[in-house]
C-alpha cells in the first residue's frame, strides 16, 4: 500500500513538522509488516501458524481484531478477517483456471467465520479450527490511518490529509482554510470524476471489482469474497463509505460490496448521520446521506 501524507505548515516550526513525520512513519511501518499476512514475522503469519496454541500479539493487532470480529457480527459476517483461505482458494483456481463446483465451495467455508476465534483477556489470540486463518488486509489500512491521525493530532497538527492506498482521512481544513476535497472517481471511467465530498474530520474509502480480480475461463471475477457464500461477490461495482474513521469507512466498504445495493444502503441508513454510502449496482447509482445530524458541519456531501 503506498501512502500519501500532506500537513498544513500553520506556523508550526519545521522541527516539529519534521518530529511528526517520523513517528507517524514508525508508526505506519509497525502495522505495515505486524498485520502482513505475507511477512512470516508479522503478527497476522504468527496465528496463522499456531496450530490452535493461544499466541501472544502485540497491543495493536490485538485491538484490530477484537474490532474485527465486532464489525463482523455488526454486519452479518459481511466482513470477517476468517476469509483468508477463500482467498488463497480463488487463487489457486485461478492458477488452474478452474471454476470450482458448488461441493467443493461448501467444502472451502468450513473454517470461515469470527466465532472461530478467541480473544483471551492476556493479549493472546487462539483459533480454534485448524482450517481457521486470518487475513488482516480489509482493516489494517484503515487503523494505519487513524493512528497516523492520531498521532498528527498529538504534534499539535489539526489540518492534514492522509491517502493510505484509497483508505482516505481529511483532518481539520486544507491549506486554504477549507474542507478537503475527495473526488470519486467513476469505477466504469478512471479519467472521469462522478463527484466530489468536502470533509472535516472524516474518513472516506471506496472498495469495488474495478481494480483487482480474479480471471477464470475468460470470465473475471471480483477479489472481494463473500465470506458467507464463500464466492466473489457480484452485482457491486463500488461501494463509497464515508465515516467518522478511517478503520470503519475501510471495513464498511467493504461490507457494503458483498452485501448488495439494498442491504448495504439498508445498513448505513440504521446508523447514525455521521455516515453515508454512494453504492453503484449494474450501472445504476444509489446515494444515501444522513444530513438531518449534528454532525454535518463535519461532513458535507456535494452532489
Amino acid at each position: 500500500t503506498m501512502v500519501q501524507l500532506d500537513v498544513c505548515r500553520d506556523g508550526l516550526a519545521q522541527q516539529k513538522i519534521d518530529e511528526a513525520y517520523r513517528d507517524v512513519w514508525a508508526s505506519l511501518e509497525q502495522v505495515s509488516w505486524r498485520m502482513n499476512v505475507f511477512d512470516d514475522r508479522s503478527d497476522a503469519a504468527k496465528i496463522n501458524n499456531s496450530n490452535l496454541q493461544p499466541v501472544f500479539v502485540g497491543a495493536d493487532t490485538y485491538h484490530v481484531i477484537k474490532k474485527a470480529i465486532q464489525f463482523s457480527q455488526a454486519t452479518g459476517g459481511a466482513f470477517d478477517v476468517t476469509v483468508w483461505p477463500l482467498i488463497e482458494f480463488w487463487r489457486q483456481n485461478e492458477a488452474r483456471n478452474i471454476f470450482p463446483s458448488p461441493e467443493v465451495v461448501h467444502a472451502a467455508l468450513a473454517g470461515i467465520g469470527s466465532q472461530n476465534i478467541r480473544m483471551l483477556d492476556d493479549g493472546r489470540i487462539q483459533l480454534l479450527r485448524n482450517d481457521t486463518k486470518i487475513d488482516l488486509g480489509g482493516i489494517a489500512a484503515g487503523y494505519a490511518a487513524d493512528e497516523a491521525a492520531r498521532i498528527f493530532r498529538g504534534h499539535g497538527i489539526l489540518n492534514f490529509f492522509i491517502d493510505a492506498g484509497g483508505d482516505i482521512y481529511a483532518g481539520g481544513l486544507n491549506c486554504s482554510g477549507q474542507p478537503w476535497r475527495v473526488g470519486i472517481r467513476d469505477p466504469r471511467d478512471a479519467s472521469k470524476l462522478i463527484d466530489v465530498v468536502a470533509l472535516t474530520d472524516f474518513a472516506v474509502t471506496t472498495s469495488g471489482d474495478y481494480e483487482k480480480y480474479y480471471t477464470i475461463r475468460g470470465q473475471t471475477w471480483s477479489h472481494i469474497i463473500n465470506p458467507v457464500t464463500g464466492y466473489p461477490q457480484r452485482g457491486v461495482v463500488s461501494a463509497t463509505v464515508i465515516a467518522p474513521t478511517t478503520m470503519e469507512a475501510d471495513v464498511l466498504a467493504t461490507a457494503l460490496c458483498v452485501m448488495g445495493e439494498r442491504a448495504g444502503t439498508a445498513h448505513i441508513d440504521r446508523l447514525d448521520g455521521r455516515y453515508a454510502s454512494i453504492i453503484f449496482s449494474a450501472g445504476k447509482r444509489q446515494t444515501i446521506t444522513k444530513l438531518e445530524s449534528q454532525e454535518y458541519k463535519n461532513f458535507r456531501y456535494k452532489k
